[in-house]
């Protein structure tokens, strides 16, 4: 494990839980207030906070206790928890959660059964936290490997919709690329400026009964009536804030890793010659390999790989299991990073998510990274975000050598940018670049088969899937 700069510390908690090894991830966004600072000004009510740690406002005052409960639920583990200055980071059996006050994160991979845990993740943020409800939800996956595996709601994109539509109000929902290829599909909520008033409680929808006991079964059967229509949503939640620059999510998930990259990807007391069968589960750890071993083991290989200098100044925390299977979450500021690999070679699979701010990501210099967001004027700092995302995903390609990938990056529009004239235009012109998501040098090894463009107020999301050029 890296050493964590700043006050940032790693708590390891126990080792990896068995799990399969569908590899593409289900990932849920709730948003309960758009800033860290609304829950601050609203001095919303503690029940039980956090011992310890009674500076922290919202939803990182829910004790470690009380989100094992609800990831039951999901059916995945905590491992270990970076506790960031503005963000905790846990790393789970199958992917990662992040905790800020004001919002969460939940990735999981495998047949967990995420949105079970839903109910009793409002439940814990209202009764814990005193949130009214949900300001905004962002739900999304890729397509499944072996979709007769899931469990629950997940084993049909109609039934997760309906199961979403009972919790939340005036959704939308996506799906972004071909139906008989490759595509990713997204639901989400618009804002809900209600929930944030004093009298919200009043008004605010009934939350269905958190039982545990309840059977995935009994669940699935209430799924059975198709949804309703969707309406249009009035913005694009954004994955994360950031004012006077742009506003980044990118997400790589990646398919078919070339051999050799598989290889690296496996515990030194395993081998890949002879895969794991169809039925082995990826996250199987052997018992005789000790938890300290997995985090060091895990740190290694982000070194050796290039992912700690990719990821330079932040506080990371990594994980590779036995046999195979690598998990890392990094955490710098309020700002995430999360890569997950599942290297068996029938099903290669690999996933690279991060919201850094990108200008500064891949500079080697400190000093030239805070000089992104400080010394240079907007244009500038722009036209670098454009040329950094570009090298970051040439870095993430030469690490994982896929044969195939489809990519998604949420970027802020900036519609109210004062820049007039000339600066506008090179601003267009350098958001037309990260648009474009690969630089003309890697666009000669990858064919692009898919590129689509949404636009929503304020916010830009651009869908596109590439393969490697015979």
């Amino acid at each position: 494990m890296s050493a964590a700069p700043g006050n940032d510390t790693v708590t390891v908690i126990d080792d990896s839980s068995p799990g399969p090894f569908e590899g593409p991830e289900k990932l849920l966004e709730l948003w309960f207030a758009p800033s860290e600072e609304d829950v601050a000004a609203r001095n919303l009510p503690l029940k039980g906070g956090r011992k310890g740690k009674e500076r922290w406002t919202g939803l990182r005052q829910v004790e470690r206790s009380v989100w094992d409960s609800m990831l039951d639920e999901v059916q995945c583990k905590v491992l270990s928890v970076i506790e960031g200055e503005e963000v905790d980071a846990y790393l789970l059996s199958e992917s990662s959660m992040f905790v800020w006050p004001h919002k969460l994160i939940l990735k999981t991979c495998g047949t967990t059964t995420l949105l079970l845990g839903i109910p009793t993740l409002l439940r814990i943020a209202s009764e814990t936290c005193g949130f009214k409800g949900v300001w905004r939800c962002f739900y999304s996956r890729k397509t499944f490997m072996f979709p007769e595996r899931q469990r629950g709601p997940h084993k049909d994109w109609n039934a997760e919709m309906a199961f979403l539509d009972k919790l939340f109000e005036n959704s939308s929902a996506y799906t972004v690329g071909r139906m008989n290829g490759d595509h990713w599909l997204l639901y989400l909520t618009p804002p809900r400026d209600d929930v944030l008033l004093p009298h919200a409680m009043e008004s605010s929808r009934a939350l269905p009964p958190a039982n545990p006991d309840t059977s995935l079964s009994t669940l699935s059967a209430s799924l059975d009536t198709k949804p309703s229509a969707l309406p249009t949503p009035r913005r694009l939640p954004s994955p994360s804030s950031a004012p006077h620059r742009p506003d980044q999510t990118l997400e790589i998930l990646m398919t078919q890793l070339s051999p050799a990259a598989c290889r690296k990807f496996y515990h030194p007391s395993s081998s890949p010659a002879a895969p794991a069968p169809y039925t082995t589960p990826l996250y199987a750890s052997d018992p005789s390999v000790a938890d300290g071993d997995a985090h060091a083991l895990g740190a290694k290989l982000s070194a050796d790989l290039g992912l700690t200098a990719l990821l330079d100044g932040a506080t990371l925390d990594s994980f590779l299991f036995a046999p195979c299977g690598f998990s890392q979450n990094a955490v710098r500021g309020d700002r995430y990073a999360t890569v997950h690999v599942t290297p068996e070679e029938a099903y290669s699979y690999a996933s690279f998510e991060c919201n850094f701010d990108f200008a500064g990501l891949v500079d080697d210099s400190a000093a030239a990274a805070a000089k992104t967001t400080s010394g240079l004027d907007t244009r500038e700092v722009v036209s670098r975000t454009a040329e950094s995302l570009h090298e970051l995903v040439e870095r993430v390609l030469a690490i994982f050598e896929p044969a195939k990938m489809s990519i998604t990056l949420f970027v802020s529009d900036e519609d109210d940018d004062p820049s007039t004239g000339a600066a506008r235009d090179e601003k267009a012109r350098a958001h037309e670049g990260m648009r474009q998501l690969m630089s003309p040098e890697l666009a000669e090894r990858y064919e692009r088969v898919d590129r689509i463009l949404y636009s929503f107020d304020s916010y830009s999301l651009v869908y596109a899937v590439f393969q490697r050029k015979q």
